[in-house]
This record gives C-alpha cells, structure tokens and sequence, in this order.
C-alpha cells in the first residue's frame, strides 16, 4: 500500500518533532518530614502526667483508661510527694487507671472489702471510705507496691525476652519484690504464671496496657488491674 503524500509529511513531522524534544529525566523527590521527637512528659513528674490524665467524658463519667481514682488515692494516702519527688529517677510507676480501682479484687475492694461504688460518687467521695488507720494502711501499702525501686524499661532493663527479671518495690523485704517478663513481642507481664514469687503473686499477675510513660523522676507503665505479692 503506497503512502500519500499528506502522510509521509505527517510523519516526518513527527519524528522531527521528537527529535527536537530534550526531555530530561525528573528529579526524585525526597520529602523530609517535621518531626517532634521531644518526649511530651519529660519535663513533668509522675504526679504531674497523673493530675493530666484525670478526664471525664461527655456527660461527666468517669473514663476507665483515665486516673481519676488513683489521683484520689494518692492524695487520701498523703503520698502525693512519693510520686511528685525529684530526688531520683531510678523509679518505676505502675499507673493504676480507673479500671483498677472498680470492680472485684481491684484497689476499692481490697481496701474496703466492697467494690460496691455510690451512685454519683465522685472517686474522692469514694475514697472518704478508707475511714480506719488500718484501711489506711492497707491502701498505701498497695501504692507503695505499685513503685518500684528500678527504673525499668522494656530495653535495655528487660533485654532477654522470656525471662523473669526480680526488683524492689517500695515495700522492704521478700514480700516487696516484683517480677517482669518481656516476650518477643514486647509485651510486659507481671506477677504472671511461672514467675519465680508465691502462688499468692501469680494468681493475681497483669499484663501491662502501655508502656514508656517517661517522666522527669522515673517511668511509668500502665495497668487496668493492680498486682501484688502477698494478699494486702
């Protein structure tokens, strides 16, 4: 089939045309991020991240992942310069949210011996029930346990994942220690089936929530269930 003549200058048009075209290849674009890297909490104290952390919700009720309650309990306890010291950073803060405190075997019951909560009641109403020096005693002696004397994070402190590493919580002796494991997921258990602490440790162990609250005095991990060593 022969071209006609309005084809062949068509198309030498056009490979005259994209001869003449310089086409440069496009740069790649590198996008570079702006990224706060600071550590929100770090120029405050446990006591100041918990006092931040004690929201309600919309219509006035309590939050359960929020630390309403263990503000409460902290400032019932008179313990309010145990997690608002700077003398150290070598502490580890087992932050009890509202969960912890409500419901059977948490911080209420064991305090009190009912987890039966007033309609209405605020957590410091709540509180006002820790009426004896014994219940007292009792609740800060589960704050206390709830402090560790070790600054632990997953890594470098819980570097070997499967294994139970042992500290000193703020309650002196054997009946004071604590157990964490970190498995390979970075999940940290405490007071967990086959630590090495008594059968009263174990069978009321938790499973850390959050973890690497760092504060200017320590760092904190979050629990929806307090742990312990013996029965309070």
């Amino acid at each position: 089939m022969k071209l006609s003549s309005l084809n062949i200058v068509t198309f030498l048009l056009l490979i005259v045309t994209l001869a003449s075209c310089d086409l440069q290849l496009q740069e790649n674009f590198e996008f570079e991020p702006e990224v706060d890297a600071r550590n929100p909490f770090e120029d405050g104290t446990a006591w100041d991240f918990i006092q931040s952390a004690t929201q309600f919700n919309d219509d006035g009720g309590i939050v359960g992942e929020h630390f309403n309650y263990l503000e409460a309990a902290i400032i019932k306890a008179d313990m309010v310069d145990e997690f608002n010291q700077t003398g150290t950073s070598d502490r580890t803060y087992l932050l009890l949210n509202n969960n912890a405190f409500l419901g059977n075997n948490d911080v209420i019951d064991i305090i009190t011996g009912s987890d039966t909560i007033g309609v209405g009641a605020t957590p410091m109403e709540t509180l006002e029930r820790v009426d004896t020096p014994e219940k007292l005693e009792r609740l800060r002696t589960v704050l206390r346990y709830h402090i560790v004397t070790t600054y632990i994070a997953q890594v470098p402190t819980l570097e070997v994942f499967d294994v139970w590493y042992l500290f000193q919580t703020m309650i002196p002796g054997e009946d004071g220690l604590i157990a964490f494991k970190r498995d390979f997921t970075w999940r940290i258990d405490i007071n967990r089936a086959g630590a090495p602490l008594p059968a009263t440790a174990t069978s009321q162990g938790e499973r850390v929530r959050n973890h690497n609250y760092i504060f200017n005095n320590g760092i904190g991990h979050h629990l929806a269930d307090p742990v312990r060593n013996q029965p309070y």
